[in-house]
């Protein structure tokens, strides 16, 4: 994709990441689609290995020996 697509798209929906954010946590909170629990201090965090992978560079590999 182009750099004039790229930014014609960003412009018609410039909201679509928060969107995806958004539906994403709904899902992490009713429980649907999460495949790992983190437990920090003896409390559990449910939560979906593609978006912690995406916002780190340590994790996928962790992931991968999973």
């Amino acid at each position: 994709m182009e750099a004039e697509e790229t930014m014609e798209c960003l412009q018609e929906f410039p909201e679509h990441h928060k969107m995806i954010l958004d539906r994403l946590n709904e899902q992490r909170e009713q429980d649907r689609f999460t495949d790992i629990t983190l437990i920090v201090d003896g409390h559990h965090f449910k939560a979906h290995k593609a978006v912690l992978a995406a916002c780190s560079h340590v994790l996928p590999q962790n992931f991968s020996i999973l």
